[in-house]
């Protein structure tokens, strides 16, 4: 795998020919992106007027209406990719992923205690807790960073090379380019470090690690 040429952000399964448009990898991620930012900004204004409720049926009112107004004007100036709502944006996701993995928690603990209809919550709390520390994390990716801060270069547009090819990788499900010959059993992914060749795979072929 080339080492500068692995860390490019792709969406996962998207068709080869549609990466020669310069921005249209970054549009789609970021149109995914914010979508979330605007279902995590309603759990978060659930999560704060639950909070406030418990302490005053009236603050929990002005409470309610504060952070609506907060999550509406940073939902609205992400999708218009305002510089400084950036930030504010991956912080909702996280606080939302902090709230499904908690619920998350409780489900597994609802399972143990012999509840198997529990189930079905741990499965869509823990899926949307991956699915959103999974984007928060987008917004530490520097692909993803230049391209909503329209720098010079998003290192979006890119060609494969003689020998590349595409492939996704198992865990994260970032597309990367790859040599297929060249691949060993010590490569890994350049997002999430997890070997882009199953161990147990490596072994059953006789694939060894390159030193």
């Amino acid at each position: 795998m080339q080492p500068n040429r692995g860390d490019q952000l792709v969406v996962a399964g998207m068709k080869p020919n549609s990466l020669v448009a310069r921005n249209s990898v970054f549009d789609r991620i970021h149109r995914g992106t914010t979508f979330i930012v605007f279902i995590d900004g309603l759990i978060v204004m659930y999560l704060f007027w639950a909070i406030a409720s418990a302490i005053s049926p009236t603050l929990s009112k002005l409470v309610l209406c504060f952070v609506a107004i907060i999550c509406y004007v940073t939902w609205n100036s992400y999708r218009s990719k305002v510089a400084w709502a950036y930030w504010p944006a991956a912080i909702l996701i996280f606080i939302a992923g902090l709230f499904f993995a908690l619920n998350a928690l409780d489900s597994i603990i609802f399972v143990i205690s012999g509840n198997v209809g529990g189930l079905l919550f741990l499965f869509l709390t823990g899926w949307a807790s991956i699915g959103s520390f999974r984007r928060f994390m987008y917004h530490f990716n520097p692909i993803y960073k230049s391209g909503y801060f329209n720098f010079e270069s998003d290192g979006i547009d890119f060609q494969l090379e003689q020998g590349e090819m595409l492939a996704a990788c198992p865990k994260c499900m970032a597309v990367l380019a790859i040599r297929p010959s060249m691949l060993s059993a010590s490569d890994r992914c350049p997002h999430c470090q997890a070997p882009l060749i199953d161990p147990n795979l490596a072994a059953k072929y006789g694939l060894t690690e390159q030193e």
